[in-house]
Formats: C-alpha cells, structure tokens, sequence
C-alpha cells in the first residue's frame, strides 16, 4: 500500500517537508494542512519588507500550481482538532478523520500575550500572520509613537522598520540587557548602541504594569510611575509553542514537542518540525526550540529522510539571522561564558566579525554585513578545526586560508 503522510501545519516547516519527501518518494500519499487561508510562507519578511509596505505576494513559498503538480493536497483553512496515534487519524474540527501512515506536526507557535491592565486596546497588536504585518504596516505613519514592548530579534526588527517608516520609537525591555542568552549579550549590547545611534530610545530593566486608554491605547505605565506615550504598543515578549495537540495526544512535550535528532516524537509513526518541536542539540547544549528559518528547513529534511528511509541529515550548527538598518547581522554556532572572544575588523565600522573560540576551535561567531564569510566560518565551526587566533583576527587575511580538515 502505498504510504499516506499528512502534514498539519502549512507554514515553512509543513511545505518543507512536503517538497522534500516529495522529492524522496514519488508514490507517496501526502496532505498538507493548514489554518489560515494563505498559501505557505515565509514569516522573516512579515517585520521587514512586508511590515515596510511590501508585497505579501514574494513571502510565498510556493504558487498553487506547484501543489497541484506535486501531487501535494494543500487543504488551507483546516482546523485538527484531535490525533489518535493508535488508530493513527486526525480529527478535523468539522468532523472529518483522516487517516495516516506517518504524522508530522508542524504547528508553530503563537505570540506570548501581554497580561497587563489594558492589553486589549485597540492599537496594541502581536506580530505573528501576513494579517498582523498589514495591520501594523498601516499604523506606521510618520510621527507616530511606536512602543514595542520586548527587546529580542522581533522587536528590533519592528523597531528599526518603524524608524524606517519615520515614526518615533522606544523599545522596552524587562531584562538588564537586550539578547542576554545571545553570545552572552555580546550582541545585545551592540543593538543597543546601533538602536540608539539611529533614534531609538532603548529602555531597559523596566517592567510594564499597565497600559493606558479609553478604547485606543495612549501610553504604556511602567513600575516606576512614569508613563511612555504610545499610538501604536507592539508586544513582543516571546512566543509559546502551539504543542496542544501533542500533549493531548499523549506526546512528551516541555513548551514544545520533544524530538530525536531525525524529529521523532515519543509517539510511534509522529514526526514534529519546525518553531513548535524541542530538540536536545550538542551544539546549543541544551534542549531548545529553535525559532529560525534554517532550522525549518533542516527539520523539514530530517523528518522527510525519516520517513522515507533515506540517509539521515547531517547536524549542523545552527545558523540565525536579522537585517536592521543598513547591518546584515548573522549568528553560527553558540558561545560559553570562558570563551575567548577574537574581533576580526573595527567595531566601529559597517562591516566586521567576532568569534568565540575555546582551545583554538570557533564555537560561535557574528558576522556584521559579512555574510560572504559564511560558508568558511561555518565550515570551521562543524569541522572542529583548530585555528590561530591571530590570524582569524587579521582582517587582511582570507579565512579560507585556514586549512581543511584532513579527510
């Protein structure tokens, strides 16, 4: 019998991994479910090009076409209600029950909800669907007073399109620092200066305790007293993982379902990519949810090899990225509190790198509108090579001068 795999969830992760088990076996079954009506997207542009007046159209993944050819059931606008990993079927919230040989949850997460007095105004929003971007998109008029409320890669990318869109902006963050679980704030400390230098006041160390206004949000109360005016409020404090239907099911979960490195849940025949899935990496040290376009990508494959018996994917070091202002800034591998830091270029200008090396291996490294170093720096950090610090910080020298590991 031929291998039925239904998919719920159509965002990067579910079309992913429908393209690649397409790819691995022609004969298969293969339904993709989703709850919004949108074709599947693409969200990293939904706080850049689209929240700065851009097409919704280019975060497509693929046109309607492709699953068409592909042999792919795209059901869009579909609710599951239910799984039953032993008669293996899902429940549609209309009653339908569909039927599985394998089961791939990718159901992402949705935005953490501020718990404050007020929080239901009109004018303060969560930035998660093309719907959200396109709303907030048309309250970015020039002279507006945008608070985003959390300082982590979401809430600066909404800060810097919002300083792009003319507006005047604060960023509110609870914590000491922006980004302290990122390189140890290495990062967060330069966002704060680059934020800063283009006219962002960046508060940090604050705790929101209300938020102020008739039936339109008009200012942000803070723990101290004080009162930041606000037309539009921005909530971005995180995300929680939608991993209610595995729990119920019966599945390990810990905000997140928990996974092998090839995507297994503790459920037979049931696979989980993408925002929503918790996996134990060498390279983090820890188990974690890993929000990031590459990481859709790469759970997309190992769980379509899964499946179809094919090779298992290679790990590899997690890879981020975000664009604010005129810096492209990428993120590879993570750094401990004893690494030694090695800046490559000047601080100071648009372009430079930082690596965190311990017994002269790269860990982790940030790239500052260095992405052409990408490929090496990563294949330094995977292969374990042992480098001279000296000269990995001599910008003069290319970093593919740096030996190849002996095969």
């Amino acid at each position: 019998m031929t291998g039925r795999t239904v998919i719920v969830g159509a965002g990067q992760a579910g079309a992913r991994t429908a393209a690649a088990l397409r790819r691995l076996d022609q004969a298969r079954e293969i339904t993709l479910l989703g709850d919004e009506q949108a074709l599947p997207y693409e969200r990293p542009p939904l706080s850049k090009d689209v929240l700065n007046g851009g097409t919704p159209a280019k975060t497509t993944i693929f046109p309607l076409g492709w699953y068409e050819e592909q042999r792919i059931a795209l059901r869009a606008g579909v609710r599951v209600v239910g799984v039953d990993w032993r008669a293996k079927q899902v429940l549609l919230a209309h009653g339908e029950s569909l039927a599985y040989d394998d089961l791939v949850l990718a159901t992402g997460v949705r935005a953490r909800p501020l718990v404050v007095p007020g929080a239901n105004l009109d004018g303060v929003v969560t930035l998660r669907t093309i719907e959200d971007s396109l709303s907030l998109s048309g309250r970015l008029t020039g002279g507006a007073n945008v608070v985003v409320i959390g300082g982590g890669f979401l809430g600066l990318e909404v800060a810097a399109t919002a300083i792009a869109r003319k507006c005047a902006v604060t960023v509110l963050e609870y914590g000491n620092d922006l980004l302290p679980r990122i390189f140890g704030g290495f990062l967060g400390r330069y966002l704060s200066d680059l934020h800063r230098m283009h006219g962002v006041e960046v508060r940090t160390g604050v705790q929101v305790t209300g938020l102020e206004g008739d039936t339109v949000v008009e200012a942000v109360r803070l723990a101290d007293g004080t009162a930041v005016e606000a037309d539009v409020v921005v909530v971005a404090i995180g995300a929680t993982a939608n991993d209610e239907l595995a729990r119920a099911a019966g599945a390990d979960c810990d905000d997140g379902v928990l996974v092998d490195a090839h995507a297994r849940t503790s459920l037979p025949s049931i696979f989980a990519v993408g925002d929503v899935a918790r996996q134990r990496t060498h390279w983090l040290g820890e188990s974690v949810r890993v929000e990031s376009w590459e990481n859709a990508e790469v759970q997309a494959q190992a769980a379509a090899s899964a499946i179809a018996g094919a090779a298992p994917v290679a790990a590899a070091a997690p890879w981020f990225w975000t664009d604010q202002y005129d810096r492209n800034i990428q993120m590879l591998g993570n750094r401990v509190a004893d690494d030694i830091v090695v800046i490559r270029g000047d601080v100071t200008a648009p372009s430079w790198s930082a690596f965190f090396v311990a017994d002269n291996t790269i860990r982790g490294a940030v790239l500052i509108n260095a992405g052409r170093e990408r490929r090496n720096v990563k294949r330094l950090i995977e292969t374990r090579q042992r480098i001279d610090c000296a000269e990995i910080a001599d910008a003069g020298r290319p970093l593919f001068s740096q030996p190849r590991a002996q095969t």
